[in-house]
């Protein structure tokens, strides 16, 4: 029954205005349970929006202080980069512990260029000293998944990318460690032993590389208007 044709009978005489209330009343009763039900379905899937945000800030600083790690020891420790890295180390509000990474960066961003080269200097890695790096995972964005097909393609789509490049990043670890392995293989010839190390530190670069693409891809996920969910 059309909504104006309600509105008439509601202007017309008395008898007509009681069916017409019985009907509006019939078809609100009808349609509360969906609007609750909508209006409760909304609340969750921004709540969990909320909580994956709050895990994707929380991975992004782990991310981003693994990278700082291997980009002081083994990569390209440029104020570039610390020019990228600053901004989410001082946007982070979450339990990780990373003041100490926070104010090192702070500093050699402001530091000359004499003293930045020489800090620089000062914390490459020592001869045959490795890093032991392990696996990231986001828990609840892999738990949440069939929940999350439901969400806005956009938001699909930065989940579906960050998922792709934290995988790559996870494969690049695991042949690093079995690298890092290697180097104490004391069946290793000098000749041998010295190509697995030169590997394995250009497995470091290349992880910090991708170290940086999964925080830009946090970073997006992070950013996300909750409105639009």
């Amino acid at each position: 029954m059309e909504y104006a044709y309600i509105m008439q009978m509601l202007y017309a005489g008395s008898e007509m205005r009681e069916i017409a209330f019985l009907i509006l009343g019939w078809l609100l009763g009808l349609l509360s349970p969906l609007i609750v039900d909508a209006v409760r379905r909304k609340r969750i899937r921004r709540d969990l929006v909320k909580a994956i945000k709050t895990e994707s800030e929380d991975l992004q600083s782990r991310v981003v202080v693994s990278s700082f790690l291997l980009a002081q020891r083994y990569g390209d420790l440029s104020r570039e980069y610390l020019n990228w890295l600053s901004p989410k180390l001082q946007a982070y509000r979450g339990c990780e512990p990373i003041q100490r990474i926070r104010d090192l960066v702070d500093h050699l961003i402001s530091a000359p260029d004499e003293e930045f080269n020489a800090m620089r200097e000062h914390m490459r890695a020592e001869p045959e000293v490795g890093l032991s790096l392990k696996r990231f995972s986001a828990s609840l964005i892999e738990t949440a998944a069939p929940q999350i097909i439901h969400f806005p393609s956009e938001y699909q789509r930065r989940i579906h990318e960050f998922k792709n490049q934290m995988y790559a990043m996870n494969q690049e670890i695991e042949r690093a460690t079995v690298s890092l392995d290697r180097t104490f293989d004391s069946s290793l010839s000098d000749e041998n032993h010295e190509r697995v190390k030169n590997d394995l530190e250009s497995k470091y670069i290349f992880i910090q590389g991708m170290c940086e693409r999964v925080a830009d891809r946090l970073q997006d996920i992070i950013d996300f208007d909750i409105k639009n969910i």
